[in-house]
């Protein structure tokens, strides 16, 4: 069309085109212009200038209702407004931006204004005596609902100049300016620190006091906007981590931020810290010593979890044995293992991966291993192995001797069974090696090494702790039988779990290959060794073929009245002001299926769940699984389970790893009883 008009010969029609495209642009030079949906102003605070005062003119923004425009970073999508400023008598400054407000529009968010707004620039004028003093401005603005669209104004001014200390009048816009004032961040700059990973950006500051607040970062490629802001805070410290944008891509020296509540502001400057600083639960004021002991005292307590108790009681077996010499070798089972624990750990965060405790048990052929292992276990523990097997003796070497090889294994199984627990004091510790440099990881490590093998070392060291040990006898015979069906039951928990990280053709798989694998053990009296190794390469096969068949499927267990969890469904119940339970869990996670049977099914808690403002979400972690993994990372938790409950958008607490129903009933009466607080002031 455009082609068609300047192609024509008629003059008028050129002079037309040009002059409406000038109009709607903002028309000749004046200080105000219209635009689809948005009138534009140049205004001044006062009537006069004066040389050697600072005064304070700006451009008014006034979109249409269900409008609105941009802050200097506007978010996932938009532009801020540009300002050239022109005149020979006036030195501009920069833009004074307001505090803007999130606005969500479909699954994006920006930054930016709805309704009037004032954006203020300081002036002063130059030493040269004129009588007036124009002032021009090039405006170039984008107004946007679910559409967008562009405009260009040319405005113009005109303010007289009178003499030094004569007073000076103000405008009509004077109180337009005051409001504005009061819209502005304070100054100056709240200090702050930050660190990046490769998916995540962590700040750590002090709020200047409690509030609802958000981050507004100045530069737009940071983060990605419209992610949840879920802050931690310790003491004065607060800390948040949100996902990098995926348009990130440079390591920069500092970066700056508006913090905001709605109705105050602050600007915050956020220097690179040391990589350890992301501690939160309380981490970031504990000396590194109180985690050591931290990590101490979860071993100790590890050792009266149910999952490791039948480990334990093979070890009492032995100890039990006036034979038994080698009594170093469970210790150093017990720390040799964790240590490997630490290396993988250490490892898999170098190569720029992230892990929790008990990654190991997301791997499907890592728990048909252990399948195996624990039903070889049980068929030693009942003497079916025949003796003329040379495997015989390795069996009982593993399980029933006490030499400082089966010691040194007993150890090894022990931490292997206690991966799936947590017990208290633990999630802190874990928390922090998973995020620490690599000796502190060690050190942490170590120490929950330590606290986990102490009990079972000193027993049969101290004459008074050997005096609890009962006497050998016939029944240490029939006790090592009955240890047999633990085994098998943890063999049946296994199987469960290797259902729900793969599928029922998969379970069946694993099922036959321990089929095999137990027809191999009785062949292996009946054909030789040659051909029951047969069947035993057979069930090996089948395991691992079984680890490849289907896809992970939703666990059967789904609780009743929750939904699953996801960030977005979070945020909009919290934006909602419900009560929110979150429960991270697991199924090789025992910890967390105890704290379901026990507080989960509780009927008054389930009938809680059933009030409309109250919402149950469980992430399940069986599975690898990126999402659950960055939430625990934004609690500084390592692993399952993490329990949290939600006042809306005005606080959260952090229940403890072991639940009863009480425990949460309570946590959400005192959310609820918050949130009806807050809304009633």
């Amino acid at each position: 069309m455009i082609k068609d008009i300047f192609g024509t010969d008629n003059c008028m029609v050129k002079l037309i085109f040009i002059f409406l495209l000038v109009f709607s642009c903002g028309g000749f030079a004046q200080n105000s212009a219209t635009g689809p949906h948005i009138e534009v102003s140049l205004v001044s605070e006062t009537s006069q200038l004066s040389i050697g005062k600072t005064h304070w003119i700006g451009i008014i923004l006034n979109p249409e209702q269900g409008w609105h425009t941009y802050w200097l970073n506007p978010g996932d999508s938009g532009e801020a407004p540009k300002i050239e400023w022109h005149s020979d008598a006036i030195e501009f400054g920069n833009i004074q931006w307001p505090i803007p407000k999130a606005i969500e529009v479909a699954h994006l968010v920006n930054y930016g204004y709805e309704g009037r707004t004032l954006l203020m620039v300081p002036i002063t004028l130059k030493e040269q005596s004129l009588p007036h003093a124009t002032i021009k401005a090039d405006l170039s603005w984008l107004v946007c609902n679910e559409d967008c669209i562009p405009g260009w104004a040319k405005l113009e001014l005109d303010l007289p100049i009178v003499p030094t200390g004569q007073s000076i009048d103000y405008s009509d816009h004077q109180a337009l300016f005051e409001q504005t004032h009061l819209r502005l961040a304070n100054k100056p700059f709240i200090e702050a620190k930050f660190e990046l990973s490769e998916s995540h950006i962590a700040l750590q500051m002090a709020w200047p006091y409690q509030s609802n607040w958000q981050i507004f970062p100045f530069r737009g490629d940071v983060i990605q906007h419209n992610a949840a802001q879920d802050w931690t805070q310790s003491q004065d410290v607060a800390q948040l981590v949100l996902p990098l944008s995926d348009y990130f891509s440079s390591q920069p020296d500092s970066l700056k931020f508006l913090l905001s509540d709605g109705g105050s502001g602050y600007y915050v400057n956020a220097l690179p810290n040391s990589p350890d600083f992301t501690r939160t639960d309380n981490t970031a004021s504990k000396p590194f010593w109180v985690i050591l002991v931290f990590a101490f005292l979860g071993g100790l307590i590890l050792n009266i979890m149910p999952c490791v108790l039948p480990v334990l009681s093979m070890k009492a077996l032995a100890l039990s044995s006036a034979e038994c010499k080698s009594h170093w070798g469970y210790p150093l089972g017990v720390i040799i293992s964790f240590w490997l624990f630490a290396a993988v750990v250490i490892s898999l965060k170098a190569a720029g991966s992230a892990v929790g405790w008990g990654f190991h048990l997301q791997e499907p052929l890592l728990i048909a291993a252990l399948a195996f292992l624990f039903t070889f276990i049980a068929m030693m523990l009942w003497d079916l192995l025949p003796p003329s097997v040379n495997m015989s003796g390795i069996g009982h070497s593993l399980t029933q001797g006490s030499s400082f090889f089966s010691q040194f294994f007993t150890g090894v199984l022990a931490v292997i069974v206690a991966s799936p627990c947590t017990a208290p004091f633990m999630a802190t510790a874990l928390g922090v090696a998973m995020l620490s440099p690599a000796f502190e990881t060690w050190l942490v490590f170590t120490a929950l090494a330590v606290g986990f093998a102490l009990p079972m070392t000193l027993l049969p060291m101290s004459s008074h702790f050997a005096k609890l040990l009962p006497k050998p006898g016939t029944w240490m015979e029939t006790f090592k039988h009955f240890l047999g069906f633990p085994m098998l039951a943890t063999v049946v928990w296994l199987v469960w779990v290797f259902l729900s990280q793969t599928s029922s053709m998969g379970q069946l798989w694993l099922l036959s290959g321990l089929l095999l694998f137990a027809l191999f053990i009785w062949l292996s009296s009946k054909m030789g060794r040659p051909f029951s190794y047969i069947f035993m390469l057979m069930a090996l096969g089948i395991a691992t073929l079984s680890s490849m068949k289907g896809t992970h499927i939703t666990s059967d267990d789904q609780q009743l009245g929750s939904d699953q969890f996801s960030e977005q469904k979070l945020s909009q119940l919290r934006n909602e002001n419900h009560v929110v339970v979150v429960n991270m869990t697991a199924d090789w996670c025992i910890t967390c299926k105890v704290n379901e049977q026990v507080a989960f099914k509780d009927d008054a808690l389930k009938a809680l769940f059933e009030e409309g403002d109250i919402d149950y979400l469980v992430g399940d972690w069986t599975n690898k699984n990126t999402t659950i993994l960055n939430y625990l990372k934004q609690y500084q938790r390592s692993g399952v389970p993490l329990y949290i409950v939600y006042a809306g958008n005005h606080s959260k607490q952090i229940l403890p790893q072991v639940l009863t129903p009480e425990i949460v009933i309570d946590a959400i009466y005192e959310a609820r009883k918050e949130i009806n607080n807050a809304t009633s002031n």
